[in-house]
């Protein structure tokens, strides 16, 4: 899905790099310093952002904790049927992000309109990323596949569909939903994950805990 957004990434990058090797006259250990000093300042910056913190760590962890480890198996369990899970889960995950609209309405100083088509373009985001997760959890058994893709997503953002001039962005992304939905189900058998996959009727044998 984020095939689109590694393109452009990749093209942004190397446009940068030919600018400094313009501006240094070719590879050159100034420039190649010059680089590797610009990345040990980004990952430096980062890793004393207290909004860095909070979107890849506490809150990927927490979310994934309560919405997926402890919702999904409470609900199999108490006879919901998976879809109902898939879809269900996901609404709620959405709701706790309502937090999100008090901030873009107070801090970024929009109207209320625009706040309101800003948060809900995010719930409506949340929802489909959450059933997604909640698909992963389901699928796979372990809390670190939904932890991970939160992870990322939260970091790669929305995914880019296309951009001016660089057809190959949207060839990229049209690429990678291909081979999303085709890899979806055979990269997330259970028994490549799991070997506790029986015939329980409740899912990966949680309703046999005494």
């Amino acid at each position: 899905m984020y095939a689109g957004s590694f393109c452009l990434k990749s093209l942004l990058l190397m446009e940068s790099w030919k600018e400094h090797l313009n501006e240094d006259g070719g590879l050159s250990f100034d420039c190649v310093k010059h680089l590797l000093q610009n990345f040990i300042d980004w990952m430096s910056s980062a890793a004393s952002n207290v909004l860095a913190w909070r979107n890849y760590v506490v809150a990927p962890l927490t979310e994934e904790l309560v919405f997926r480890a402890c919702m999904i198996p409470l609900l199999l369990c108490g006879g919901f049927k998976i879809y109902s899970v898939i879809f269900l889960c996901p609404v709620l995950f959405s709701l706790a992000h309502l937090n999100h609209w008090m901030e873009t309405y107070i801090r970024h100083n929009y109207s209320m309109l625009k706040a309101s088509m800003a948060v809900g373009l995010q719930l409506g985001y949340t929802v489909i990323f959450g059933s997604y997760a909640s698909f992963l959890f389901i699928r796979t058994g372990h809390l670190l596949a939904p932890l991970v893709a939160h992870v990322f997503c939260n970091f790669m953002g929305l995914p880019v569909l296309f951009a001016r001039s660089k057809g190959i962005v949207s060839l990229a992304f049209v690429a990678g939903v291909v081979s999303f939905l085709w890899l979806l189900f055979p990269v997330t058998r259970p028994d490549l994950y799991n070997d506790r996959t029986n015939n329980c009727r409740c899912w990966h044998g949680y309703c046999s805990w005494n």
